[in-house]
């Protein structure tokens, strides 16, 4: 059972109380990431969650804060997303108050000492360096910035470089003052501890705290009309693959639709089709499908780290299976997906943090805490019919992404000639329509043969 209470200045508590454990996870929410940031403060929500821990009056020195909770056995943590930024902590329930305390401290009296910022603004360096070091971080930031162009969906929540070079202590203090307030704050505590008590300690420690002014992201307009695709070239043992097409917002009333066809496809499970036929062919080492839903859009995306010698083969297997989800999801397949994504929630809730993370996300993205019988109920009523035509909204051609970041010979022709990859790709899709029978590979190499190139030089 879920509670919620809200306080004078706004802020919202939300809880779940569970007597059968022995811990307690409290969740700070606050409403705003990544795409709240203009270009120049692109990194801005990401740094702030870094200086957070980095000292406070009482506690001058990082070592501190981390102390206070891992010398009683707890976890604290923090992440930044594109539309929140959440701080937590799982503690032993004699903690708790201490615990709670200590974040209402963090949000309230960091210091955001010039000196600090200067030594985390060198770590943040490396962590947006790590993008380029690793393919299979590289290749979704490449889907990210095919998916929403000159949005700041498509950045890299971290910003860039030049970006996080800017960033000075007036622009934290600022967006602090107009972020991080009590009307844009949810506290999300499960465990064994009672709503009253929770209630209690947060009236008393958010006390004369000023709400704010600004709270604003910016929508997606954007929509594509042509199927693209981006090669780069790395050195490595495996070439890694992801294709990706929009997807449906947070709210939209198919949300599950395509969750289940995430699922079917690739998600979790090793009889999938994707992952079934990848495998059987020994394309890839790795495949999976994904979703993403936020407030005005999402994407589907499937990856996969592959042989370099065979990245036209796994397309063309992950294509094929793709574009088959237009004529139907068979009923025995869409079984399973409900299955396992309803265990998958079910078994989720027995954990404290994982309550605590679903009722302020819940709260922060949609104003309500969403009911766990009531998604799995809305999960099983999702029909093959809803899925095939939700697959024949989104599944097209025009709308493709694909991106290969690997050792591919011969990258600087596929470069001048990136279109010929989704040419291909658009061909398959409409063949596998029209017959199943008909093999995609023909469509590559007699596209390649015609421009003088040969097949195998990927």
């Amino acid at each position: 059972m879920f509670q919620k209470s809200t306080l004078e200045n706004g802020m919202r508590v939300v809880t779940s109380e569970m007597l059968h454990t022995r811990s307690v996870s409290m969740c700070m929410f606050v409403g705003v990431g990544s795409r709240y940031e203009t270009d120049e403060e692109a990194g801005l929500s990401h740094f702030l969650e870094h200086m957070v821990f980095k000292g406070t009056a009482k506690r001058p020195e990082p070592q501190q804060i981390s102390a206070a909770i891992e010398g009683v056995g707890g976890v604290i943590n923090a992440a930044t997303e594109h539309e929140l930024t959440v701080y937590w902590c799982k503690v032993a329930q004699p903690y708790f108050e201490d615990s709670l305390a200590l974040l209402f401290d963090l949000f309230r009296n960091s210091l955001y000492e010039p000196d600090s910022i200067e030594k985390e603004r060198h770590v943040i360096f490396e962590e947006l360096g790590m993008i380029n070091d690793y393919p299979s971080y590289k290749v979704e930031a490449l889907i990210d910035e095919m998916l929403w162009p000159g949005h700041p969906l498509g950045r890299d929540i971290g910003g860039t470089r030049e970006s996080v070079g800017g960033i000075t202590r007036e622009m934290i203090l600022d967006f602090v003052s107009a972020y991080y307030t009590p009307d844009n704050i949810v506290v999300s505590v499960a465990g064994n501890v009672s709503h009253e008590d929770v209630v209690a300690h947060v009236e008393r420690l958010s006390e004369g705290w000023e709400v704010g002014g600004r709270n604003e992201w910016t929508p997606y307009l954007g929509s594509q009309s042509e199927a693209q695709s981006h090669v780069e070239y790395r050195k490595t043992e495996q070439a890694h693959l992801s294709v990706a097409l929009p997807g449906v917002s947070l709210t939209h009333p198919q949300r599950y639709a395509l969750d289940l066809l995430s699922v079917a496809l690739g998600e979790g499970m090793s009889s999938s089709p994707v992952r079934g036929g990848a495998r059987e062919a020994r394309l890839a080492y790795d495949v999976h499908s994904e979703v993403s839903h936020f407030s005005d859009t999402g994407a589907i995306i499937v990856s996969a780290g592959v042989d370099p010698k065979r990245v036209y083969d796994a397309v063309q297997t992950i294509l094929e299976q793709v574009a088959a989800m237009r004529d139907a999801v068979p009923e025995e397949e869409l079984e399973k997906a409900k299955h396992l994504s309803g265990g998958r929630l079910m078994l989720r809730m027995e954990d404290t943090r994982a309550v605590a993370i679903w009722m302020g996300q819940s709260e922060m993205l949609l104003g309500h805490i969403a009911d766990v019988d009531d998604v799995i109920e809305e999960v099983n009523a999702v029909t093959t019919d809803d899925v095939r035509s939700l697959a024949n909204d989104l599944l097209v051609t025009e709308k493709l992404n694909i991106a290969v970041v690997g050792p591919c010979r011969g990258h600087q022709r596929v470069r001048r000639h990136a279109g010929h990859i989704c040419l291909s790709a658009v061909m398959c899709c409409r063949a596998v329509r029209q017959a199943h029978e008909e093999r995609v590979r023909h469509f590559f190499e007699s596209r390649h043969s015609r421009e003088g190139g040969n097949p195998e030089n990927l």
